[in-house]
């Protein structure tokens, strides 16, 4: 058979080919690791079977810094030394000559670098103890770039790992240690460390962790799950944390082998804490690997920091059924993997985190649903099974539609089957497709099976189709016995969708009156009992069923700006303040308007999370909606209430009003209430290292003439690795220090960890300077193919919602669009520019309207007792 012609990266072409033609892949790696290494020498035996003659291709890519680093220094085959093998593009070639039908063993000798930051192979100082952690990451095809191997996910291996390590380290892997020996090398100590054979697993899912880590032991656990942490966050994990994190990752676990019926599919599970890792987590099967700033609190936690713990503990547990045992095929279901382990540990939530139970899917809907919304309803989102012609382009399939639309439609179709339904459908998917790959056409056959139903039109509309509906509400003037709802797409461009949802006619001191819809048609007459008292509001999304922007008409906008403390229900209000925010950014609500309510009523809710993403919102509408004439008129009220708030409301919600005012604050009245929060007087407000770093960065943003002395002061008070971070993030702000920035962060070698880049993105495009910021909103678009090969997944997007998100004139858009006509770049990243576009486009079509607001100017009082809450 022809082997496909090789390009860099790995081509879906390829992989497919390689599919068919190799088998039974094991791995045995040995490594050597030194105390301060700056690359990583070992050896890889890699086993393959081949059913026919044909030639091997492994992958071996530079790694993005270092390239000269990447060395292969011998090969032999089936016990032979050989010569006659070639590097091209991402690969190493070997004929077919030289193997045989049957089993072959590959032994090459190789070098990649470790490098402080950007690197498959990661290597961290910790100042505080002079010591040293080396760890690795190869989500989606990095695994490539640290030895020669298979790099695609639906060719599972068996993994053994040997490493020789200094001895005062220890070292994390997939499997338990089979043994682990002393050895002296060059007159140093060191230990061997011998691994286990894995179940079959992904090269992306292959890992290892080696340190000085402190150790902790969870003996309540079947899975003898061990935390790994370094030693100068010991103390404060052992005191504050440890418990809670083993018990939310020993309950998750034991509640996703009673709901899938399938045990622990790995022989251990460990958690590693680490500082500075890219992402909240990565999922290495056996071994999850977490961001140390998501497990310990670097400031006074919050409830919604408690809840983001908990899920993103359970997600990376849910992983080790959906995307470890069972993989997804190639990365255009990457949604499998993310969408089942995003909705799985909101399921796990409701029975691990009792104090939140009541609250876990109205959280779902804050967290999640709105967030696939924001960018479904862009020109640059993708349906969830997406295009990805080569695993180079793989990094832009993450996002919100993986991440939050796949979980979102998941329970959708739960709501359509029922829960027994859907439940023994993962069931049958997990059984039948354990330790292999498996695609999207698995999961619908395994849902058909268990309900007995057709869904090939559910498939069309929720796999393979871009975007979203959008759904409204018609009352007739003439005859309110019925209402009519509407469906369209988001994006103007197809027929309606399929799916179930629930339309609330909300009334006054009344039964509510709750009609289930199938819609499947673009417009449906839904007839109604007529209420003795006329209808409050009516929304069509009740319970959260559907999937899509719900909008109110005009009446029931007019009526929850007047009375949203009367729907006594919690998750029901969260669900309204969303819909009032969708009409703001679909201009069907003036922005002040929107503002004035938050005023109004937000000081009558309670659960911070709640709060928190309506501030978030409010803070858009502020610094994104409203013209520099309009920020003016509302900025005093604005930042009156929430330094009102900050002063008297409880600790954690002062950290949120806190948090939302550094977004938006431009008075003189705020900027002495934040240099009093950082003084030396007695503080409203005691704040912890981080946000009193954030709050000098909001002076720098002001221009204030105390920033830097303010910033030396607590520079002094904090020298920890963390707070260099902070600083260099709070300094970003300046406006003296933009060149000098911008400069650092597109380097082609880079000397700064992502880690900081990302936390200063932020304040370097501080609303308040996109005069100063847009010279460099060119550059930042060209160097998005270079970010695309060179940095990690999430990059592109933090680094795009920050030089475009916070612009504001349209200047900025015109910028935009000139460069997507003049220059042809991927679709990926088109897409990606579209997405992060799409508001700035809204916004400034509002203002364009300039929407007259009955409300606009009204002094809207915290204190809203005018209707009390009954029960609607």
């Amino acid at each position: 058979m022809t082997t496909p012609i090789l390009t860099n990266g790995v081509s879906h072409e390829l992989a497919q080919w390689r599919a068919r033609n190799y088998r039974d892949v094991r791995y045995h790696l040995c490594l050597t690791l030194t105390l301060e290494a700056t690359h990583l020498q070992g050896t890889i035996e890699i086993s393959v079977t081949l059913a026919r003659p044909v030639d091997i291709v492994l992958d071996w890519r530079a790694a993005s810094t270092n390239p000269h680093l990447n060395q292969v220094e011998a090969i032999s085959i089936n016990d032979e030394h050989s010569a006659n093998w070639r590097v091209e593009a991402d690969h190493i070639f070997i004929s077919q000559v030289q193997l045989k039908t049957g089993a072959n063993v590959i032994k090459i000798a190789f070098t990649s670098p470790i490098n402080p930051a950007g690197n498959a192979l990661t290597r961290y100082h910790d100042g505080a103890t002079d010591s040293n952690y080396v760890y690795t990451l190869f989500v989606p095809c990095d695994a490539s770039t640290a030895f020669p191997c298979l790099d695609q996910p639906d060719l599972k291996a068996c993994f053994t790992l040997e490493i020789v390590a200094p001895a005062a380290w220890h070292v994390v892997s997939n499997s338990k240690p089979e043994f682990v020996s002393d050895e002296i090398i060059e007159a140093r100590s060191n230990k061997r460390w011998c691994f286990e054979a894995t179940a079959p697993i992904s090269t992306y899912l292959f890992a290892f962790a080696a340190g000085e880590f402190a150790e902790f032991h969870d003996a309540a656990s079947p899975l003898e799950t061990r935390l790994y942490v370094r030693r100068s966050q010991a103390a404060r994990i052992a005191e504050e944390h440890v418990a809670e994190v083993l018990r939310l990752s020993r309950e998750a676990c034991a509640f996703f082998a009673e709901y899938t019926d399938c045990a622990f599919p790995f022989s251990k599970y460990d958690l590693v804490i680490l500082p500075e890792f890219p992402y909240g987590g990565m999922e290495h099967a056996g071994a999850t690997f977490l961001r140390e700033e998501a497990v310990i609190f670097p400031t006074a936690a919050t409830r919604s920091d408690i809840f983001a713990r908990a899920e993103l503990i359970a997600h990376e547990a849910a992983h080790q059924w959906f995307g470890d045992l069972v993989t997804m095929r190639w990365f255009d279901d990457l949604w499998l993997k993310e969408g089942f382990a995003t909705l799985m540990s909101y399921k796990a939530i409701e029975v691990i985190l009792p104090s939140l139970a009541d609250a876990t899917w109205k959280y779902f809907y804050l967290r999640a649903k709105t967030l696939a919304y924001q960018t479904d309803a862009t020109d640059g989102t993708t349906a969830l099974h997406q295009i990805i012609p080569n695993l180079a382009d793989a990094k832009s399939a993450y996002g919100n539609i993986v991440y939050r639309k796949a979980p979102s439609v998941l329970r959708s179709l739960e709501m359509l089957l029922g829960s027994e339904t859907f439940r023994r459908g993962v069931q049958l998917y997990l059984t039948r497709h354990a330790y292999e790959a498996a695609d999207w056409h698995d999961l619908v056959l395994a849902f058909e099976d268990a309900s007995g139903r057709t869904l090939e039109r559910w498939a069309d509309d929720w796999i393979h189709r871009r975007g979203m509906p959008r759904v409204r509400v018609e009352v007739n003037d003439e005859n309110a016995s019925f209402i009519r709802i509407t469906q369209d797409d988001a994006l103007d461009k197809g027929a309606p969708w399929m799916m179930r949802f629930d339309v609330l006619v909300a009334t006054l001191g009344e039964v509510d009156s709750i009609v289930p819809v199938i819609a499947e048609a673009s417009t449906h007459t839904i007839d109604i009992k007529q209420p003795a008292s006329p209808a409050a509001f009516i929304f069509a999304n009740h319970g959260d069923y559907g999937y899509g922007r719900f909008l109110l008409d005009a009446a029931s906008q007019r009526f929850l700006h007047e009375h949203l403390d009367a729907v006594s229900d919690d998750f029901r209000r969260a669900l309204l303040w969303g819909a009032l925010w969708d009409s703001v950014v679909e201009g069907e609500c003036a922005p002040v308007d929107f503002i004035n309510t938050v005023m109004r009523f937000l000081p009558r809710e309670e659960d911070e999370i709640t709060i928190q993403i309506v501030l978030q919102w409010t803070t858009i509408a502020f610094n994104r909606f409203l013209d520099e004439g309009g920020q003016r008129g509302i900025s005093s009220l604005l930042e009156t209430f929430m330094r009102g708030q900050i002063t008297h409301t409880t600790h954690a919600l002062r950290l949120i009003y806190l948090r939302a005012l550094l977004a938006i604050a431009i008075t003189d009245d705020s900027r002495l209430f934040l240099k009093g929060l950082v003084s030396d007087q007695a503080p409203t407000i005691e704040l912890q290292s981080r946000d009193s770093f954030a709050v000098i960065a909001a002076l720098f943003a002001l221009d204030d003439e105390d920033g830097a002395r303010l910033l030396e002061t607590q520079t002094a008070r904090d020298g920890s690795d963390e707070a260099k971070r902070y600083a260099f993030a709070a300094c970003a702000a300046r406006m003296d220090a933009k060149q000098t920035y911008f400069a650092a962060y597109i380097e082609d070698a880079p000397r700064i960890p992502e880690s900081w880049i990302e936390a200063s993105l932020t304040w370097f495009n501080s609303p308040r300077h996109a005069h100063l910021t847009l010279e460099f909103l060119p550059l930042a678009l060209e160097r998005l193919p270079h970010f695309k090969r060179t940095r990690k997944i999430f990059f592109i997007n933090n680094w795009l919602a920050s030089f475009i998100g916070n612009q504001t004139s349209d200047k900025a858009l015109t910028v935009i669009d000139d460069f997507l006509e003049r220059l042809a770049i991927d679709i990926d990243l088109e897409r990606k520019i579209l997405e992060a576009s799409d508001l700035l486009r809204r916004s400034l079509k509002v203002k364009a309207k300039l929407i007259n607001s009955p409300y606009a100017g009204h002094d809207f009082q915290p204190d809203s007792s005018s209707f009390p809450r009954s029960g609607i």
